[in-house]
């Protein structure tokens, strides 16, 4: 075969791209390069700009224009909604810096150089946004929930917009196709409708998939691609930015695919083992180290790299020293903000075509793209290592719910998921489904997968993305513990089938047993029907004895998962002010109402089919459960053993095994 012919197969191509893809980081990094440099450069080596090896390669392009999506899509699917609520402050602070000081930086350059006044002011918006090409970095370091990470790539979608925003302005007033508010109007309808379908309507869609016909992990995935080519899809029919609408559908999909799951690792290891790496590829096709050297074109992108690189670097600053960030968060956050890639070469191309420059402007802002790349991988392996993971976080008890599920009837299991399900979506957490049997009798063993089998009949048609575990240890408490320890379980969540078997055994192994075991908060649920819907939740405070802050302090927050709209979390029947004592944090409506004994206070605020929450520092929960359960309504009882302290923190407190109940 000739080697022309050879070099447009696609099989050629791929070989070569996959074998840089593979050996290009290694070698960047056994030279002391991020690995990031060597997909870059060996894409660069293998252009028509330099060897010729691969002179065109459509497909490469179409799979590294899915990848920029893709890469976008991650950030949005990986991000830690609550530490981005939390710092939402910063990120809206950051993302304004970050875009209008190197916007205004970089039309005045423009203007310096003698550049057109509309020419200046869409170069000067492509610094304004920044694409998270070193987020995996950042993700492997585990730095997800970090403030400066999670404002940044909430700052991310800030900056898209408003460079989006500038673009189409420009280039519709410049073709004629709309201007003045019509085409803001435009925008922002546009905008609105990528946000219904990436975050309400395809969500919807993909959860009722999920639990219908999805059960099997190759579709789930696949619904979850759809998602992303969707809404560039969508995006583009609406005139929007199809990088805005790989995010928003990022987001929107979160809670469907927490960062723990099984199909996050499929959707994690395809992105980062094939379509990002391709991406990163295919723009180092576009590098031309001839344009380096013209005298026009480094002096256009000296002035625009600094435009870029002081704009950047400036707004890291101001807003570390305006949120009380340290310096490494300062320089991670440069790094990361610092990067261009797809977005601003599409858009200079857009500028080109519409005829506001010529080809020096182009290849300048590739020289740019180029000093940015650099910059924003050396930078974040740089300080990406010096940001620690404090050990000691305080953890949410959703973030990882171990759930025994044997023996539990199917009804009263899904009531269970249902409930872990309240608790564990909200923040991103997972369910961890086991079956437990106390010996390798054959016999065990057999009823053991067959309670497996059954409990992932349930999850699945309830929409989970997980496999129950068997575990054979030498007792169920032990094992339970073990499991607990070894999968860093947030909260141990035991369903309680109702009064035959309140204060019963789990295939030989006792609620005490268990309870006292455990190294992790503990949670039992007996629950009626309509429990999960049910928007009525009251938190039972009853008295002050030593070691009750800490059970009452898991069950305000389990109260609070479970609180309605339409009903504030009720708190009783101990004083305010004794509880302000404690130093617990309460909803900001709570209602405290006070009472004499335990049951009549339930009684008289609550109705049959509400939930009620009962902290206890004994173990065994007869008879103020049962009486509270005969009256119709649920029932979860929260305890925190003193293993379970580093979890969620505070100081320790008693559990005595088969100690009468004593409500806090």
């Amino acid at each position: 075969m000739p080697w022309e012919q050879l070099q447009q197969s696609s099989t050629f191509g791929f070989t070569v791209v996959a074998l840089i893809v593979v050996f290009g980081p290694l070698i960047a990094e056994r030279v002391r390069l991020p690995g990031l440099m060597g997909l870059l450069l060996g894409g660069a080596l293998i252009g028509p700009n330099m060897f010729n090896v691969l002179p065109s390669f459509e497909s490469l392009d179409s799979v590294g224009g899915l990848g920029v999506l893709y890469l976008i899509f991650l950030a949005g699917l990986q991000l830690d909604i609550d530490s981005f609520m939390r710092y939402r402050k910063i990120s809206a602070g950051f993302g304004l810096l970050t875009a209008f000081i190197p916007l205004v930086l970089g039309v005045g350059v423009g203007l310096m150089l003698g550049i057109d006044t509309t020419a200046a002011v869409l170069i000067g918006s492509f610094w304004a946004s920044f694409t998270l090409i070193t987020y995996p970095i950042v993700s492997q370091y585990g730095l997800t929930k970090n403030r400066a990470v999670a404002a940044t790539v909430g700052a991310s979608s800030i900056t898209d917009t408003i460079s989006l925003v500038i673009l189409a302005v420009i280039i519709g007033a410049e073709t004629g196709d709309s201007g003045g508010i019509a085409l803001v109007l435009s925008i922002a309808l546009g905008m609105v409708g990528v946000a219904v379908w990436c975050m309400i309507i395809y969500p919807f869609l993909a959860r009722m998939f999920f639990m219908g016909m999805g059960q099997e992990r190759t579709l789930r995935y696949l619904i979850v691609l759809i998602g992303l080519t969707s809404s560039a899809l969508v995006a583009d029919l609406l005139g929007i930015e199809a990088l805005i609408g790989a995010f928003f559908m990022g987001v929107g999909l979160n809670r469907l695919v927490p960062n723990a799951r099984p199909l996050m690792g499929v959707t994690d290891f395809i992105g980062n083992a094939i379509f990002i790496p391709t991406f990163l590829v295919s723009v180092g096709l576009l590098f031309d180290p001839e344009v380096m050297f013209v005298a026009e074109t480094l002096r256009l992108a000296a002035g625009f790299a600094v435009a870029l690189v002081v704009g950047k670097a400036a707004a890291a600053w101001l807003s570390g020293r305006l949120f009380g960030l340290d310096r490494a968060e300062v320089g991670l956050m440069f790094s990361i903000s610092v990067a261009q890639a797809a977005a601003t070469l599409a858009a200079t191309i857009i500028g080109l075509e519409a005829g506001l420059y010529g080809d020096d402007i182009v290849n300048a802002v590739m020289v740019v793209v180029a000093v940015s790349l650099l910059i924003t991988s050396i930078g974040t392996a740089r300080y990406a290592p010096r940001i620690t993971v404090p050990a000691n976080l305080q953890r949410r008890p959703g973030e990882a719910v171990l759930l025994p599920t044997g023996d539990v009837p199917d009804a009263e299991l899904a009531r269970v998921i249902g409930l872990a399900s309240r608790l564990a979506d909200p923040v991103g957490g997972i369910l961890q489904p086991i079956v437990v049997v106390p010996s390798t009798a054959p016999d065990l063993i057999e009823w053991g997968r067959a309670e497996q089998n059954r409990a992932d009949l349930v999850l699945r048609r309830m929409g989970q993305d997980v496999e129950t575990q068997l575990r054979a240890d030498r007792s169920v408490s032990s094992g339970i513990n073990r499991t607990a320890i070894e999968h860093d379980s947030s909260l141990l969540l035991l369903a309680w089938p109702g009064k035959p078997s309140i204060g019963g055994r789990v295939l030989g192994a006792s609620y005490s047993e268990i309870i006292a075991a455990t190294s992790v908060p503990v949670l039992i649920a007996a629950l009626h029907d309509d429990v999960v819907a049910h928007p009525r939740v009251a938190l039972v405070a009853h008295s002050v004895v030593p070691g009750s802050a800490l059970s009452l302090s898991l069950g305000a927050q389990i109260a609070s998962a479970f609180a309605g709209k339409d009903h504030p979390l009720l708190v009783g029947p101990a004083a305010p002010e004794h509880l302000a004592a404690l130093d617990i944090a309460f909803p900001a409506d709570t209602e405290y109402r006070g009472g004499s004994d335990v049951v009549g206070w339930v009684n008289a605020n609550t109705d049959p089919g509400d939930l009620v929450i009962v902290p206890f520092v004994g173990v065994s929960l007869r008879p103020l459960a049962e009486q509270i359960y005969d009256s119709g309504r649920s029932i979860l009882a929260v305890a925190q053993n003193p293993g379970s302290q580093p979890a969620l923190g505070g100081s320790a407190m008693s559990l005595p095994i088969g100690g009468t109940v004593n409500p806090v």
